[in-house]
């Protein structure tokens, strides 16, 4: 076996995805929708504390670290008790607040600008990321949030193999160096087979033409969701969110793209079949 696959399929970033991914699917299978909740509540917890120094710096924002943090458990909550009209509710709530908070801070420079982030922030993480339990709330819904992993996790997979052994065109140098042409269509490929893999297995009964679309399209706004993340971290010179995960990083470094899809795959499912 040539050198450079062996190092790749050897490498700690595989074996965690390889482990993870069949558990995660092994839970969905079994686990009430309250267990899921409350899963998705503790890592929700921990994307909140690792992205934080990403939007407002090691020591800014403190101002907003208590209402961010109750604005938060508020949209999840609202997702998961009242669905997607009680979390856009609950988004409005959040913009309401915020803005009260901004007038409080008065006219200082960088008043508007922290504030703009928190706005940012509350859509990047609490409404995004609730997008999951919206999912778990249609039919087939266990197995559309396997979709989300599948075709993020899987899609990324495909993206690492082919863009470590293939690669030769960079994509978007500025932001992530690593990253190539060549694995972001492999990435691509990859999303558009497990989408179809769910469709052959009969887990998903969308029509295997619209799940190819819908597979391709959520690992396309992944990757641009991993783009967004890198371009965090360079813009406050961090090479990873955190450290918790086996050749990964943090939470929010193997998330990061689950939280582009999960939407794509909620409102497009819902728009073509329901």
């Amino acid at each position: 076996m040539n050198e450079t696959v062996r190092e790749i399929f050897c490498s700690r970033r595989v074996k965690t995805a390889a482990v993870a991914l069949p558990l995660i699917v092994l839970f969905l299978a079994v686990a009430p929708k309250w267990v899921f909740f409350i899963l998705l509540l503790a890592v929700l917890a921990l994307l909140v504390h690792e992205s934080w120094p990403l939007f407002f710096g090691e020591r800014g924002g403190f101002l907003l670290h208590g209402p961010v943090w109750f604005l938060t458990f508020l949209l999840f909550l609202a997702a998961y008790m009242g669905g997607v009209i009680a979390l856009s509710g609950a988004l409005a709530i959040a913009v309401f607040v915020l803005v009260l908070l901004l007038f409080e801070a008065g006219l200082e420079a960088e008043a508007l600008p922290r504030f703009a982030l928190a706005v940012l922030f509350i859509l990047y993480l609490p409404f995004f990321f609730a997008h999951l339990l919206l999912i778990w709330d249609l039919p087939e819904g266990r197995s559309l949030v396997a979709m989300v992993f599948m075709v993020t996790w899987g899609g990324d997979a495909f993206s690492y193999y082919f863009g470590t052994y293939w690669g030769k065109h960079k994509f978007s140098p500025a932001i992530s160096p690593n990253k190539t042409v060549e694995g972001f269509l492999a990435g691509l490929f990859g999303g558009g087979f497990f989408a179809l893999l769910l469709n052959w297995l009969g887990l998903v009964t969308v029509p295997w033409n619209e799940i190819v679309v819908l597979g391709l399209a959520s690992n396309f706004l992944g990757q641009m969701g991993d783009l967004f993340e890198s371009y965090l971290k360079r813009s406050r010179g961090i090479k990873d969110s955190g450290e918790l995960i086996p050749g990964h990083g943090g939470f929010l470094d193997r998330v990061d793209s689950v939280l582009f899809a999960a939407p794509v795959i909620f409102y497009g499912y819902s728009l073509w079949v329901l």
